[in-house]
């Protein structure tokens, strides 16, 4: 007579062991990537997602956690960052028992980029070779203050810079006369330029061309640009420069 006889094993599950620290990445102002790797042991069974926590430096710094429902992917986007602040990230496996170790911190980061481009300059008034110009600011500084502006001028064989200070405005609309730096009786575009403390971001696009001219003691003005007559005097003349293509 045969007998067979069954064995049961039960597997033990344990925590995983804890992961290679994160990688991040795409760091914006508000926001941030994390990417990161399984674990070399998953505890007995299969990784079921990942807990990730962050924490600010400081005396009193504490891991937050960032996401109470384990997420399946090898990376995970931070949104609701402050800017201007460090940053780092630790990152732990979960399987069907429990969580596991947590890794050892991310690099640290800091929440700030350089600007967006500003909006695209407008001639506003021209005063013999005195430009006026105005932009919108960007529509994001990077997460810190923008420290000045940079204006390009640009005419068919000469391109120059000048450099306006911020002077920690806050106005979404930014002014600015060019005096004694263009010449007369040529043509140019303008374009600028923002920077904070991490570095200058994209070009804004260019003006329309605009001449300038020499000895005029009267405003001219685009024909395509507001007139603002509260700057204006009672019969005070105007000088329109129309465009003919």
């Amino acid at each position: 007579m045969c007998i067979n006889t069954k064995s049961q094993f039960s597997v033990s599950v344990h925590r995983p062991s804890a992961p290679a620290p994160p990688v991040v990445t795409k760091v914006s102002s508000t926001s941030c990537t994390v990417t990161y790797q399984p674990p070399r042991d998953d505890g007995g069974a299969p990784v079921t997602g990942y807990i990730l926590e962050r924490r600010t430096p400081g005396p009193d710094r504490e891991w937050i956690i960032v996401n109470s429902t384990p997420v399946a992917d090898l990376h995970y986007t931070i949104d609701n960052l402050t800017p201007d602040t460090e940053y780092e990230f630790c990152v732990a496996a979960t399987n069907k028992s429990e969580v596991g170790y947590f890794s050892s911190a991310s690099w640290r980061i800091l929440t700030v980029v350089i600007p967006d481009k500003p909006g695209q300059p407008e001639v506003i008034e021209v005063i013999g070779t005195a430009v006026g110009l105005q932009w919108t600011t960007p529509h994001s500084d990077g997460g810190t203050y923008i420290t000045q502006y940079i204006v390009m001028c640009i005419t068919s064989n000469k391109t120059e810079y000048l450099t306006v200070p911020s002077d920690a405005n806050t106005d979404s609309l930014i002014s600015y006369t060019i005096r004694n730096q263009l010449q007369p009786h040529t043509e140019y575009t303008f374009a600028v330029v923002a920077v904070n403390r991490v570095g200058q971001g994209p070009w804004s696009d260019r003006t329309e061309s605009t001449w300038t001219f020499a000895g005029m003691s009267t405003p001219l003005f685009h024909a395509h640009s507001p007139v603002d007559t509260k700057h204006l005097k009672q019969r005070e003349q105007l000088q329109l420069f129309i465009e003919i293509q």
